[in-house]
């Protein structure tokens, strides 16, 4: 008789927990779709903050897709008081869990690196900052690149470095045509080629960059007129690519949006 009773009372209490986990799982896509409609104003008007605890709720059950967004919104501060360290460790959870963007790699990545909010990791930095630049993130690529040439968590690898600091330097970024000048003025990573690394170095310095301007007048001192007048035809040939890129470059994206 206790036999038949135990074994009701555990049949039981498995329906009723898998009822109960049933209306778990029932309230978490609910939860995501309110939080969805309140970010982009569906239905009702734009409410961030509304959004932003929506989300949370959902995130705090284990939802990596929210996680992510919460993550994101802590970070910029959307919704909610802006929290850069909160915002990393929601990122970096939803991203051990393979939900990333190319900014929220680059964040990670980029945390590593400096040495901020987590300690100082070049492997790490390394492994995320790869993710990120191979989906095409311009700081990425300009992190990787600098890892690379330095030798910062492995071998250096200049030519590696150089196109990395290439791609970046096409999108107009004027650290990395700096760079990318360097590089060919000195035959790192590539054969010498003054009049390119001169050219690099006058559209980084038609941004400011003071470095990119000093070491161009330098190399200038040491050219030839036909490596004068080929450096010019090429800062044209560049300066044209990198306006038809920027043209057609998508609107840039929130780190992690829903």
């Amino acid at each position: 008789m206790r036999r038949h009773f135990f074994f009701a009372v555990l049949i039981f209490f498995m329906v009723v927990g898998t009822a109960y986990s049933q209306v778990v799982d029932d309230i978490t896509p609910r939860l995501k779709i309110e939080a969805y409609r309140s970010y982009y104003g569906k239905g009702q008007p734009v409410d961030y903050a509304r959004a932003y605890r929506l989300y949370l709720a959902a995130a705090e059950r284990g939802d990596v897709e929210a996680q992510f967004v919460v993550g994101g919104m802590l970070y910029q501060g959307q919704g909610v008081e802006q929290d850069k360290r909160e915002g990393f460790k929601w990122l970096l959870q939803a991203a051990e869990q393979g939900k990333v963007s190319p900014e929220s790699l680059n964040i990670i990545g980029g945390m590593y690196l400096r040495g901020q909010i987590v300690p100082l990791n070049y492997l790490e930095a390394k492994k995320w900052l790869t993710m990120a630049a191979e989906q095409g993130n311009l700081s990425a690529q300009n992190d990787l690149a600098y890892l690379l040439y330095n030798g910062l968590g492995g071998e250096r690898d200049y030519k590696k470095a150089l196109e990395l600091y290439e791609k970046a330097a096409l999108q107009g970024d004027a650290l990395a045509q700096a760079n990318t000048g360097l590089m060919y003025a000195t035959g790192n990573g590539t054969d010498m080629d003054k009049a390119r690394g001169y050219a690099w170095y006058s559209l980084s310095a038609s941004q400011g960059n003071t470095f990119a301007t000093i070491n161009r007048n330098n190399l200038m001192i040491n050219m030839t007129w036909e490596e004068l007048n080929r450096a010019q035809a090429i800062s044209v040939e560049l300066y044209r690519q990198i306006e038809k890129i920027g043209t057609n470059k998508p609107e840039a994206r929130s780190i992690a949006a829903p």
